[in-house]
């Protein structure tokens, strides 16, 4: 009984470790964010923008990686309403942006950024990063949506600038909220 405790023990904590070991490294010349949607919700899809460039469309459980230049960027998501978070990343690291349903009677998104110090969180993130890939988009998809979101990212944006300009607080990702995993 105590060798299977052991071997048991020894199992849990080589899993422990080793969440979040077969990310990629960002590109020395770009910034890694990983929008991820950890809760279930099979039937919603979320959008993600960065300003009025789509990143993808996606339901849950899964997630996004997306590289982008350095330097400050407006993300937003959008289901029944809109959220924005400010960011302003570095090349070369990785960042995570959580997307929950807020509603209760509908289907609202929330994005949060997540800050690595946080290590139950990011756990539960990593360890969706670990059980499967990546949700991927062609070129195609991702003009077809554009196309059919023409009128939603218009808004987006407005919506995005009339907040800034009452200076109402925006969520924001912060350099220093980088995710490292060496």
């Amino acid at each position: 009984m105590k060798k299977a405790i052991i071997v048991i023990n020894i199992i849990f904590l080589n899993s422990l470790f080793c969440i979040g070991q077969n990310m990629v490294p960002a590109p020395a010349d770009k910034a890694v964010i990983y929008f991820v949607r950890a809760e279930l919700g099979f039937l919603i899809h979320f959008s993600y923008f960065d300003s009025a460039k789509l990143i993808g469309r996606f339901n849950g459980p899964k997630y996004i990686r997306y590289e982008c230049e350095p330097g400050p960027h407006h993300f937003w998501a959008k289901a029944e309403n809109m959220d924005f978070i400010e960011a302003d990343v570095e090349a070369g690291k990785i960042y995570f942006i959580e997307a929950v349903s807020t509603g209760l009677l509908s289907t609202c998104v929330g994005l949060h950024p997540i800050d690595p110090k946080d290590e139950k969180k990011l756990a539960k993130l990593l360890r969706l990063l670990d059980r499967k890939p990546s949700e991927t988009f062609t070129a195609k998809e991702i003009e077809n949506d554009t196309k059919e979101l023409a009128d939603v990212i218009t808004r987006g944006l407005e919506k995005n600038k009339k907040q800034r300009e009452k200076g109402k607080t925006i969520k924001r990702l912060k350099k220093t909220m980088y995710y490292n995993n060496q």
